[in-house]
Parts: structure tokens; C-alpha cells; sequence
């Protein structure tokens, strides 16, 4: 992936918010003979660190124990549009909006059962806040046997990049054109396209970094 200036400029608070907004994460992890293996996991961000939790036998805890270098990626798929609302005869105009946040990492794989109960009562209090489950407990014959199942994996963020492609490339009037074109069209997700190429002239409009 190139990050261009115009993409990759983006505020970290912005970035904070978006990866916040997510509820899945994709890890990748690189395998004894080279082989990148990657996985989608629910996640709970803090801004300097995530945690999610795999199965013990999973490929990607061998790898994380051979190697803890990792990259987590989170990422939103916006929209594909087509070149002739941007020129009437440059098909190369065609293009696709999303946003993308690349953590590289070092990851801490714990099987404890104690660490594996910690992070699923951290995950639970992000995707299911309201309860309605019986507390944690790994002694519990309820939970004891997937707490024997998991590794919680804790991925201390070393660098991270992102790439908002949101057709900064183009003047504010062709994005505004995009952004009627989508409304228009009313796809699922263009709503949220729209929105998020209003983004890049409404920050601009108020002194923010696109």
C-alpha cells in the first residue's frame, strides 16, 4: 500500500475515533516457512495498545510465539465509484474510497487462565456492556473449559500508519459532486462515503489536517 501525503495525513485523535468505531480487527501474523496467515478478531483498543483473544491451537499463536512481530489492520470499505462522475472520458477516474489503520506490533500471548478471564471481561465490557451473563470466573465449570481453550493476546503498538482515501487528491468542487452522486445512488454503505468525503472539506473549512 503507498500512503500519499494527502491520504495519510490524519489527525490522531481521527484515527482514534475510527479504529474505536470498528468492531473487528484483522491480524497478521507470518508463519515457520515464510507464509503470511491473517485472521478477523473483535478487539479492544486503548491507543497504545489492543487486545484480542484466539484459540490456543490456532496457527497464529504458533506464530506469535516463534515471532512477536505483528501487524493489526483495521479497516472500512466505503465505496466504488465509477470514472464518469469524475471525467467524462478518463476511465482511470474510476476509484474506491475507504479508510485503513496499519499497527505494527509486539505481541505477549498469555494462557493463564486467570490473563484469559481479565481480557474476556475487557472484550465483553466493549461489545456487550449491558451483561446478561454470569461473571468470569475460571474456576466456574461454566467457563473452565474454554478458559482452557484460550491464549489472550495483548499487541503493544510500535508504529502505526493510516491511509484515509477520500479523494483528497481532487479539488473540494469534484468531491462535492462525488458526494451528490453518491446520496444519489443510496448503496448501503454511501451514506457513510458521503459523510466521511465531507470529512476532508469540512476539516480543511476549520483549519484541521485532512
Amino acid at each position: 500500500m503507498i500512503f500519499h501525503d494527502y491520504y495519510s495525513d490524519v489527525p490522531r485523535g481521527e484515527v482514534d475515533r475510527f479504529v474505536g468505531s470498528q468492531e473487528l480487527a484483522r491480524l497478521v501474523t507470518v508463519g515457520d516457512d515464510g507464509t503470511p496467515h491473517i485472521g478477523l478478531y473483535p478487539f479492544v483498543y486503548d491507543g497504545t495498545s489492543a487486545d484480542l483473544h484466539l484459540v490456543r491451537s490456532d496457527e497464529q499463536i504458533k506464530d506469535l510465539k516463534q515471532r512477536a512481530r505483528c501487524v493489526l489492520e483495521v479497516d472500512e470499505v466505503l465505496a466504488v465509484i465509477p470514472s464518469y462522475w469524475v471525467s467524462p472520458e478518463y476511465g482511470g477516474a474510476a476509484t474506491a474510497y475507504h479508510r485503513t489503520v496499519i499497527f505494527e506490533c509486539e505481541a505477549k500471548v498469555e494462557e493463564d487462565p486467570a490473563a484469559v478471564s481479565a481480557q474476556q471481561e475487557r472484550l465483553l465490557a466493549r461489545y456487550q456492556p449491558e451483561g446478561g451473563f454470569r461473571p468470569l470466573d475460571p474456576a466456574d465449570p461454566l467457563y473452565r473449559g474454554a478458559m482452557a481453550q484460550l491464549a489472550a493476546v495483548k499487541l503493544t503498538i510500535i508504529r502505526w500508519r493510516a491511509k484515509f482515501k477520500l479523494g483528497q487528491n481532487r479539488p473540494a468542487e469534484a468531491r462535492r459532486r462525488v458526494i451528490a452522486e453518491l446520496r444519489k445512488r443510496g448503496r448501503p454503505s454511501d451514506g457513510r462515503a458521503a459523510d466521511a468525503l465531507q470529512w476532508t472539506i469540512d476539516s480543511v473549512r476549520d483549519g484541521g489536517s485532512r
